[in-house]
């Protein structure tokens, strides 16, 4: 085997895996081609290079290997996104084959799920950093510097620096975000796709911070649990009248837009009509070209957050899947041709629109002869040029050479256009994440204070990168005085994110705490992108000492106490449960949806403690959440609590069903959440005396509707409860009754050995109703066999087909001679 291997080394991965299947099997084929990744890592060195023809022998092919769904060139490293990891290549000799193939972090989708929910999104942001995206297969990573970053169940926009150190979480809850755009002012957004359950795509602001709600438990309900009966996929309503009401500890979407939101690209500003500036374009992909095709729309700022206009059907009936714009000006997209699966070919179209062509050709050569080559005025005035691209790479070329603070200085005078300034502010706080000097940042903290909103909207969203102290001063005054929703916003943020490096007490934290509740009040609470970014600034105070929070909470108003809570929240703090007995009912919403969902088990009494509480019974979301904590409980008070809800003509009667279910399988607890879907096994004993608890409220199930009623049925056949056969004989014999539920009746009479079940089953064979004679003849097993077999052969050849298949299944579970007979025949 040794001198085989050995005279095969120098043949290709395929030539020797096809060698040896011809000559040994499938077996030994397979362990040539692990024995090819094994070399591999023999093969690479401590700086992670290796010979290119070993690179392109071991391909992507592991077992946990996903579909590679991301590319991105940047100065010369191609980064690639392939489960479970972010990978980014470099050609050093420069033959067009990667020389160095490094992992910049592995974990990335831990879980299966629908095909296409991978890694994807690869985009460089305005502060230099690398974005990328992955669908509701979760993650779990261990960042370069030793952080765990870990959710299994949803989906999340990541950043890094480009040589992958400092990986983050910048936002999640997203089901799948296939593609993201930045705008010309740093602000970043995605298409979602909707779970084919009555909900819509959305239109989603990637908040930093954000939790846009999905979670992948969630696809696997068949109503789709909180999704749908919460409306958490719906655009924000301050004041939504209706029992389901929206969460608020997530970021709403802007807007429910398209069907399957793939690829999309923001108008770099060369190339089509002025009608385009700052416009998307999106591939909505729908399964058959007549119904698919490229988007395009705008946003207005709304607040901190925006609104969606000028949405309309750019290109249509092409099935694409992805849409870009080249440095030539022209927009190229991929075309899928037709169906889900694919009919194995495809198309690259080129669209050309009827501007300027000579600011095309400029943006042409400058990419293609490069930046390095220009002057540092020439750079300078190219942060305001048409193109978004040529301005950024003209920024990244600044930082790259470092500059006196004079240039920067002159960067970022209020004479320059606002566009120029932006850049150059970006390019001051990518300077500040590598090195913090004096200079630069008292120049980005002087500009806290420019006329110009965006100015200073940018300058609060850097300072949150700064890890300096000196920052904090100039962020309070943005929170405390700006006139502009938006810097506030960015502010309140960034303001949380470096809380930690401040010098603080409890008294700096209470006049901080009321300073950020300060901006809900005045917002009254009809803007939940800002609301986000208050919680996120208490977060940063919480983080510290969550009990700086609470001191705030006993004056606080309805709107303060909830910002509070949804940072308690985030910080999962057992401080949560103070507000279970908080006045305001949609509070106490909130906090059980934070101790139930996240979950926080150590506070599930707590919330189960409120099944007594008659005034909060009509709140459905809520109602579930303390059902579950008490089925969770598990104790005999517990049941007859469930028992009580079950039988209240007050509660709604999906609540008074689900209560039931809950009674039914108290003593065979399923692993699975019986509210959002999650994965949560319950270890538990079962208890005693169910049928005792349960029995004074079965009269109020009877009294319901046909499928609560059958429940009940179920329930005291289940548990024994003889005092009822007197209502359930009245239900077997109200003809008015649906069959279903006296087929229930009649057969919780046979468990409960009820006096004269034999007359009723006779009365059932006899029934007109075929449901009624084939439950009468199953039960007729038990007490007669040979004559229930009479029965059943004669459904069989001449009863509906329902009778049919009850005695078909019936006699199969009998294995007698006279049985199998029966079923040969």
């Amino acid at each position: 085997m040794d001198w085989l291997h050995d005279d095969l080394a120098a043949q290709s991965v395929s030539d020797r895996v096809a060698f040896f299947k011809k000559h040994l099997g499938d077996k030994v084929a397979n362990y040539a081609k692990e024995q090819d990744r094994i070399r591999l890592l023999e093969d690479t060195d401590a700086d992670g290079v290796v010979d290119s023809a070993t690179i392109y022998a071991d391909g992507f092919d592991a077992i946990e290997d996903g579909t590679g769904a991301g590319l991105l060139a940047v100065d010369g490293d191609v980064y690639y996104t392939c489960i479970p990891k972010l990978y980014r290549f470099r050609d050093n000799d420069g033959d067009g084959r990667a020389d160095v193939r490094e992992a910049l972090h592995d974990g990335y989708g831990v879980r299966v799920a629908f095909r296409g929910h991978d890694m994807h999104g690869l985009t460089q942001g305005p502060d230099g950093r690398i974005y990328f995206s992955i669908g509701d297969r979760g993650y779990n990573v261990l960042t370069q510097e030793g952080v765990r970053l870990k959710k299994p169940d949803t989906g999340a926009v990541f950043r890094s620096e480009p040589d992958g150190s400092h990986l983050e979480v910048f936002a999640y809850g997203l089901r799948n975000p296939q593609e993201l755009a930045f705008d010309n002012y740093g602000n970043l957004f995605t298409g979602d796709n909707n779970s084919d359950s009555g909900d819509k795509a959305r239109w989603v602001y990637v908040a930093q911070g954000g939790d846009t709600g999905w979670r992948m438990y969630f696809q696997y309900m068949s109503d789709r649990g909180p999704w749908n009966r919460e409306r958490m996929w719906y655009p924000y309503q301050s004041d939504p009248q209706t029992t389901a009401k929206q969460p608020a500890y997530i970021v709403p979407p802007i807007a429910n837009l398209g069907d399957g939101p793939s690829g999309l690209t923001y108008y770099p500003g060369v190339g089509l009509p002025d009608r385009y500036d700052n416009h998307f374009f999106m591939a909505d992909f729908r399964g058959s070209s007549p119904n698919s095709g490229i988007r395009s729309f705008t946003v207005t700022p709304k607040g901190a957050s925006f609104d969606l206009t000028d949405s309309h059907q750019f290109l249509w009936s092409i099935l694409a899947t992805d849409v870009e714009f080249g440095y030539d000006g022209n927009l190229y997209l991929t075309d899928w041709v037709n169906g889900w699966d694919g009919p194995g070919k495809g198309r690259l179209y080129r669209f050309s629109g009827d501007d300027d062509r000579s600011i095309r050709e400029e943006v042409t050569e400058l990419f293609k002869n490069g930046f390095d080559q220009l002057n540092e005025a020439e750079l300078l005035e190219l942060l305001s040029h048409p193109d978004r691209r040529v301005r950024q790479r003209s920024q990244f070329t600044l930082v790259k050479r470092g500059l006196s603070i004079d240039v920067w200085k002159k960067a970022v005078s209020s004479e320059r256009p606002q566009i120029a300034r932006i850049h150059a502010v970006w390019a001051i706080g990518q300077m500040l994440r590598k090195n913090v000097t004096t200079d630069h940042l008292q120049l980005l903290n002087s500009l806290a204070e420019d006329q110009n909103d965006e100015v200073r909207a940018q300058v609060a969203r850097v300072l949150g990168d700064v890890n300096d102290a000196s920052a904090m001063d100039v962020l309070r005054n943005m929170i405390a005085n700006d006139n502009s929703t938006r810097v506030v916003h960015l502010a309140a943020i960034s303001f949380g994110r470096i809380y930690h490096n401040g010098d603080h007490a409890g008294d700096t934290a209470a006049v901080d705490t009321e300073m950020l509740l300060e901006v809900l009040r005045e917002s009254g609470n009809k803007d939940a992108v800002l609301r986000h970014s208050v919680v996120m600034g208490l977060v940063g105070i919480g983080e510290l000492n969550p009990q700086w929070l609470m001191a705030s909470s006993d004056k606080a108003g309805d709107t303060d106490r909830l910002g509070l809570l949804l940072a308690l929240r985030r910080l999962k703090s057992p401080y949560v449960a103070e507000f279970l007995n908080d006045p305001n009912p949609d509070l106490i919403l909130e906090a059980a949806r934070a101790i139930h969902d996240e979950p926080m088990e150590e506070l599930n009494d707590k919330l189960a403690a409120l099944i007594t509480r008659q005034e909060l019974r009509t709140i459905d979301p809520l109602m579930r959440r303390i059902l579950h904590a008490a089925y969770r409980q598990g104790t005999s008070e517990a049941v007859g609590g469930t028992a009580a809800i079950a039988a209240d003509e007050a509660v709604s009667l999906p609540v008074r069903k689900f209560a039931a279910e809950l009674l039914r399988d108290w003593n065979q607890p399923g692993p699975l959440d019986r509210v959002i879907g999650a994965w949560r096994p319950l270890d538990r004993e079962p208890i005693e005396g169910i049928g005792d608890q349960i029995k004074p409220y079965l009269a109020g199930m009877f009294s319901a509707d046909e499928k609560l009623r059958t429940q009940g049925i179920e329930l005291a056949a289940k548990y024994g409860v003889k005092n009822v056969k007197p209502l359930l004989w009245s239900i077997y014999r109200d003809a008015k009754e649906p069959a279903t539920n006296r087929v229930s009746a009649l057969e919780a009479l046979a468990a409960l050995k009820a006096e004269k079940i034999q007359e009723g089953i006779e009365v059932a064979l006899k029934s007109e109703l075929p449901e009624l004679r084939a439950s009468g003849r199953t039960l007729l097993l038990q007490s007669d066999p040979d004559a229930a077999l009479f029965e059943m052969e004669s459904a069989i050849e001449m009863g509906e087909p329902v009778e049919q298949q009850s005695a078909i299944q019936a006699i199969a579970g009998l294995n007698s001679a006279k049985s199998n007979q029966i079923l040969e025949r």
